[in-house]
């Protein structure tokens, strides 16, 4: 037994058989040793309203000796007004000890929970008496293993969740409870009230927990990080303590300033938490968080601006025909929130079971991704991290005007992202009519499509200049998956594109791409192209 525990037991059975061995379970959960009044300074439950007043003025008074009380913090340790928790081991049967128990509450009207058991085993019956708004007591029959943790919130119908208890969401509750959660900061919040800061603080939540969820599933029996607690306030402090964890340990994921703290009020923390953490995220395909965002994001921010949520089916379909070995170094240089790059991942697990630490390996080395947009930025790389590759290769840049790279993106010349380097490139780029690059931004990058089989520079949609931003990634004999509208290879007005193409590439697959598959995002009919680069 714990030395210092032992030491306040008064001598008798059932002080060193049940109450000391309570305690230790208590501090295990996670109490600590001076916030827990026991043994030989036992807590007195005023025995009348009298006496109670009379402890009000601090004299003394006649009062009921408590097994075990349980104070909020060490800080408040004996004030009654924060003692949510009293146990009880004396009495044998469990008549008596409830009614005991609601007696002393009746007495300590801010006890929240009762607990009565004869048995320090974590398995062992116990009866819980919860506080009831109205003044009365609700009764649960719990194993004494459901004790409350530090800032647990007390409730009758609160329960512990384990990894295995956790419910999988369809892609379309997800969707609808992240969409709900951001109109409700949008509506509520009054730390943070620029829309796009908010998005950016609910995708903070979201990686929250799916670390958590990670973690939870490494440790069956333990509970997830990710829950609510006994208030708002104490949800957001927790929170707050554990995303700061996160951060040092992605620090690559969250770099700027304004990242690395949870800014959203105390309530709309704690809304987030308690309709996300029922559900478990990390083994719904990591693919579907990156849907939730695209789709958050295509209509709250992106709208009009031609970049489209991309179906996990045609995503799946592409990677699985580019046929991504070991040697292929693969990169989307409009990433998006990250689709493509986490089912070329997650590919590689699937068809190399029980080589999960090689893949990880590979993936740090082979997998890379440019976009202009920070949250989907921040979404890709830490997914990919959370999935388990530790990547860090992916960046918030302009693919497109390259020349802007030695002075507003440095970290591209690295040489991790040079032209001729890669094996693979798979995108669905930003694209529609009205969406198109400068004349003057394409020469100055050298993409001559854009002069659209004439001698002069042309504005240019962004898509073609995609495909010609592939072409320079790769190197010869690179595989290029890429969905593109299918004007671009069938309309007059676009022939200059097949003249361009046909000296270039040579086509290897049509993925034809129903239009219903991107209903409610863009109505242009789309394939997937797979081209190989052959000069």
């Amino acid at each position: 037994m714990n030395a210092q525990v032992d030491k306040q037991l008064k001598n008798t059975p059932e002080q060193r058989l049940v109450v000391g061995p309570v305690v230790e379970f208590l501090l295990h959960l996670g109490w600590t040793l001076d916030q827990i009044v026991f043994g030989r300074q036992e807590w007195l439950v005023p025995k009348r309203p009298s006496e109670a007043s009379r402890r009000e003025a601090g004299h003394a008074f006649e009062g009921f000796p408590v097994d075990i009380a349980v104070f909020e913090t060490p800080q408040v340790v004996r004030n009654h007004r924060h003692l949510p928790l009293l146990i009880e081991c004396k009495v044998p049967d469990e008549q008596t000890g409830v009614h005991q128990l609601e007696i002393y509450m009746g007495l300590e009207p801010h006890v929240k929970l009762g607990v009565w058991t004869n048995s320090p085993d974590p398995s062992a019956p116990a009866v819980f008496i919860y506080r009831s708004p109205s003044g009365g007591f609700t009764h649960r029959h719990r194993p004494l293993a459901d004790l409350p943790h530090p800032g647990d919130r007390i409730h009758p119908d609160a329960k512990r969740l384990r990894f295995d208890d956790l419910t999988t969401p369809s892609e379309a509750v997800l969707r609808r409870v992240v969409e709900d959660l951001l109109d409700h900061a949008v509506a509520n919040d009054t730390q943070v009230t620029r829309r796009e800061e908010q998005l950016d603080q609910i995708c903070n939540l979201l990686l929250l927990k799916l670390d958590s969820d990670k973690h939870a599933k490494a440790s069956h029996e333990s509970e997830p990080a990710f829950r609510p607690r006994a208030s708002p306030s104490a949800t957001a402090q927790e929170m707050r303590r554990e995303f700061q964890a996160l951060v040092k340990v992605y620090p690559e994921v969250f770099r700027e300033t304004q990242d690395q703290q949870l800014r959203l009020s105390d309530d709309t923390i704690f809304q987030c938490v308690e309709r996300l953490a029922p559900y478990r995220l990390i083994d719904v395909g990591v693919s579907t968080i990156a849907v939730a965002f695209q789709v958050l994001r295509a209509a709250a921010l992106k709208q009009g601006e031609g970049q489209y949520f991309t179906p996990q089916q045609v995503i799946e379909a592409g990677v699985k025909l580019l046929k991504i070995e070991w040697p292929d170094l693969v990169i989307d240089p409009a990433c998006g929130t990250g689709g493509f790059l986490i089912e070329v991942l997650m590919d590689m697990h699937r068809r190399h079971p029980g080589e999960a630490a090689e893949v990880a390996r590979w993936a740090q080395m082979h997998i890379y991704g440019i976009d202009k947009d920070a949250i989907g930025v921040k979404l890709t790389k830490a997914v990919m991290q959370i999935a388990g590759d530790g990547s860090a290769h992916c960046v918030r840049a302009d693919s497109i005007r390259t020349h802007q790279w030695p002075t507003s993106y440095r970290e591209l010349l690295s040489g991790y992202y040079n032209n001729d380097r890669f094996t693979v490139v798979v995108t669905n780029p930003p694209f529609g009519e009205n969406l198109k690059v400068a004349a003057a931004d394409a020469q100055q990058s050298a993409l001559d499509i854009a002069k659209a089989g004439g001698t002069e520079y042309q504005d240019l949609e962004i898509g073609l200049l995609f495909l010609q931003r592939a072409h320079q990634l790769l190197r010869v004999g690179g595989r290029l998956g890429i969905i593109l509208p299918e004007t671009y290879f069938f309309s007059n007005r676009y022939k200059f594109v097949l003249d361009w193409i046909r000296p270039r590439f040579k086509t290897r697959i049509v993925l034809n791409v129903p239009m219903e598959a991107f209903q409610g995002f863009c109505r242009a009919k789309t394939n997937f192209y797979v081209l190989e680069k052959i000069a």
